[in-house]
């Protein structure tokens, strides 16, 4: 039998099974012959003290001259009742010593084999997911596991390892469509770039020289804001520790990223009061409010609110534009990276589609909440951020 064998739950469940009964069956045993010896002991007392008493009965009856024979007679026949009674208790231990000594033996293995044959029969759903398990690759994770029909725990554990499955088949399936979008996001400006580099070898004309250095420029930069914007995220992902918050003048920071957006087509507007604290990491409620604003400006038609409102407990930004608004179907996948409603990969729409996904980010790592919905005011999207204010300001 190989060493796995002798390792396994079904091996293990079945000796310490047996080896527990075999122990409980044996002091059973132990304690069933004493009490039989000692029932058996007292009735053979029982027994002797009556036949003695019916000897002392009969010897005193006689009387008289025969009373030294009597006596002599008298402890002969106690001796042989006293011999009788012993080997009738030797016969009753020794009777019942040999029937458990057969009866133990053959009780124990046949439980040994009862609890081989059962425990297997309840592992055989366990063989078949593990061998299951052992066929799934990275390439094959839209597979699952046998769930037994048992309803038991090991059903349980079968349904949980294909929901498993199914979170590692989505990770598995936004990676690759990460590696894909990120991959045409940089290809675009990298094309760009080389292109501007070869013309720009052969052209001696100052002035295409200095479009073509403004065309390297912007591509430039927008590669540096995707890049940014991807390791903001993986350091998001990593880190797990305490943020080290400050209380962060939100009203303060709405006003300084309205100034960023002073020149752009839709009228924005801010509302807020003189000064409210959140509890939070400046650079990542900037880069949250900045997300936000482009986004609406992005999509607004004309108008673009935004809002700043303290209750003591929490702060709140709500972001409104008139633009086309957001299905409910969608609110939701939005914030999922290098997801864009639309499909077009068109530069002017769509952006890059990791800006709300670094928003959601953020908010969960300050223990806020975002929320997606339509704008009563102005008739589009409405995004409601909650931070938790801050407990000192500043």
């Amino acid at each position: 039998m190989r060493l796995g064998r002798l390792r396994s739950v079904r091996w293990k469940t079945t000796v310490a099974a047996t080896l527990l009964t075999a122990l409980v069956l044996g002091l059973a045993s132990f304690f069933i012959v004493r009490l039989v010896e000692r029932d058996l002991e007292d009735n053979a007392r029982t027994a002797l003290s009556s036949a003695l008493e019916s000897a002392s009965h009969s010897a005193s009856g006689e009387g008289g001259e025969g009373s030294t024979e009597g006596t002599s007679g008298g402890d002969a026949q106690q001796q042989a009742l006293a011999d009788a009674s012993v080997r009738e208790v030797e016969a009753g231990v020794d009777a019942a010593s040999n029937a458990l000594l057969i009866i133990v033996p053959v009780v124990v293995v046949a439980l040994g084999i009862a609890i081989w044959w059962t425990v297997g029969r309840a592992l055989r759903p366990v063989r078949a997911i593990s061998a299951q398990v052992t066929e799934i690759s990275g390439s094959t994770l839209s597979e699952r596991v046998p769930v037994p029909p048992s309803e038991d725990e090991i059903a349980e554990l079968a349904a949980l390892m294909n929901e498993m499955l199914d979170r590692l088949e989505s990770s598995s399936e936004r990676q690759r469509a990460f590696v894909a979008d990120a991959s045409h996001e940089l290809r675009s400006p990298l094309s760009t770039i080389v292109a501007a580099a070869e013309i720009a070898s052969v052209s001696p004309d100052p002035m295409r020289l200095q479009e073509l250095a403004e065309t390297v420029s912007g591509e430039a930069e927008r590669m540096q804001l995707l890049v940014a914007d991807l390791l903001d995220l993986a350091r998001l992902d990593e880190d797990r520790l305490e943020l080290a918050t400050t209380a962060v003048d939100v009203a303060s920071v709405c006003r300084e990223a309205m100034d960023r957006f002073v020149d752009a087509a839709p009228a924005i507007s801010l509302s807020a009061p003189e000064a409210a604290h959140a509890d939070g990491v400046l650079s990542q409620i900037e880069r949250v409010v900045f997300n936000l604003t482009e986004n609406a400006v992005t999509h607004a038609e004309s108008l673009v609110s935004v809002t700043v409102t303290a209750d003591g407990a929490d702060v709140k930004i709500v972001v409104d534009d008139d633009g086309p608004g957001i299905s409910p179907e969608d609110r939701e996948r939005i914030f999922e990276r290098f997801v864009r409603l639309d499909t077009s990969r068109g530069r002017s729409t769509g952006g890059i589609g990791i800006g709300l996904a670094l928003v959601r980010a953020i908010v969960d790592r300050h223990r806020g909440a975002i929320a997606v919905g339509e704008s009563a005011a102005l008739g589009g999207a409405r995004f409601e951020v909650t931070l938790p204010a801050a407990k000192a300001p500043a």
